[in-house]
This record gives C-alpha cells, structure tokens and sequence, in this order.
C-alpha cells in the first residue's frame, strides 16, 4: 500500500512539473510578445536615458510575471545594513557592481524583479545578436563583451565605464557560467576589472533556490520554491589597501559563500 502511494505520489509531481513547464514558457513567449508590440513604438522614438530608465520599468514588470509563472516565490533578505545602503544608492543615483551567483536562467527574472534597483547585465557579445532578445538588452544599455578579442573588449570596457559614470548599475556573474551542480565556483579576477578601473561600490548579492527551479540546461521548472536573494553591505574599494584590491574577487566571493551556506542549512 506504501509503494502503491509514493508511487502515485511521483506520478502526481511529475505531472505537476510539467504542466508548470508549459505554462512557464507559455508566459515567458507570450509576455514576451505582447511587450514587445506593446512598447516596440516607445523604445524607435527614443534615446538615451529616458529610453534606458522605461525599459528597467518595463523589464522589472515583465519577469515579474516570469516568476509568478514558476510558481515560486522570491524573498530578499537584507544582512549587516544593506537594506539603508540600497536605499541610499538608490536616492542619490548611485552605479555600483552587483556581483552575484549565476545557479539558473531563472536568476535574472528574480534580480531584476525583486531587488529594489534599476541596473543592467554584462553579457557575452553572441547575445547581441539574439533575435527580438538581442533589441531589448541593446535598449537596456546591456554591455555586450567580446572575451576573445582583445582589442575590442578594451573598448566594450571603455563603453562599460562611461555608463557607470552616468549612473549606470551593472550586474556581473563572476563565475562565467550557470552552475553545473548547484554550488558556488571561484570568481574570476577579470570579472572585477570593471569595478577596480571605475571604484564603484560593489554591491554582493547571494542566490538560493534557482538551482532547483530550473538547472542548467534543462527546460523543466519545479514549482513552490522559495528562492532567497540575500544582499549583503557594499564592499568600498576607495577604503581598500593595495593589497587588499588585488584580492577583492576572492574577499566577494567568499561573502557570498557564507551567505549561500548560512541560508541554504536553514
């Protein structure tokens, strides 16, 4: 009788998790479309700033629905008076470098949805290209950046550090991919280049629970997770010795380690 209903038990989640698929990315095209017929208009007849800030309000309302659509929540935690320092930068308009985790295609709807904060990406250049996609992050003054050509990536920098100066956030992914397995890999040192050329604050923020909505390379979404973005104080490299700069990839990565860690054995 016990096999019979852990079996039924398997039966019904399965069924679940894949209604939940097809009605994730029936939500995911589907607003995906409407917006794109809806503003296409607004972002042709406009440049610049003002173009820039009614994508962020736009996109923050749009992966909302992305989320609702996994059916999983999203709960941003505040540790050591970063909640007063998010307010602060966002009063005074203040570019920082949010370095975060990469678990999931799922993190950028729960960052850009959630956290308090208009920003863009930092993103690999064959995305530019990407149809329809490739329009919006272009309009959202995502820099597209060019690992393999040396040249170009010193002026894609150059572009990057031109928008932080007019109060532009970025978003940085310092392990270079999505995890393979759900735990945090080193951060690489050149990821942080942007920061230590510009002295922007770096705001670290933590992931939890994206990883087992969807993992890497897989199409299927796992509702009624409870996905966690802790947010941590900035880390001020102006206060920072010499020394200490040169580590700075691994001081963030290990803060956002021990938050990973302290949340996900609660």
């Amino acid at each position: 009788m016990n096999n019979e209903l852990q079996l039924y038990k398997k039966i019904i989640v399965k069924e679940e998790n894949y209604m939940r698929t097809i009605f994730y990315h029936l939500v995911l095209v589907g607003t995906f479309i409407y917006g794109s017929i809806f503003h296409i208009w607004y972002l042709i007849f406009n440049r610049g700033e003002k173009r820039y800030r009614y994508v962020c309000r736009v996109a923050k309302n749009w992966v909302k629905n992305l989320i609702w659509g996994s059916g999983s929540k999203v709960n941003v935690i505040y540790k050591n008076g970063s909640e007063e320092e998010v307010r602060k930068i966002r009063e005074n308009n203040e570019a920082v470098i949010l370095i975060s985790n990469h678990q999931s295609n799922v993190d950028i709807p729960a960052l850009l949805g959630y956290l308090p904060l208009d920003f863009s990406f930092i993103a690999k250049k064959e995305m530019k290209k990407w149809p329809a996609i490739g329009r919006w992050m272009r309009s959202f003054d995502c820099i597209f950046l060019d690992r393999k050509n040396a040249r170009q990536g010193m002026k894609d920098m150059k572009d990057a550090i031109s928008k932080i100066k007019k109060g532009h956030s970025y978003v940085i992914f310092p392990e270079g991919s999505r995890s393979k397995d759900g735990t945090i890999g080193e951060f690489k040192k050149g990821s942080f280049k942007l920061a230590t050329d510009t002295n922007a604050r770096i705001l670290p923020i933590t992931i939890v629970g994206t990883y087992e909505v969807q993992s890497r390379k897989s199409l299927k979404i796992t509702p009624n997770k409870n996905i966690k973005i802790v947010v941590d104080k900035p880390v001020d490299l102006k206060s920072m010795s010499r020394e200490e700069k040169k580590e700075v990839h691994n001081i963030v990565n290990k803060i956002i380690k021990d938050n990973y860690t302290e949340e996900k054995n609660l």
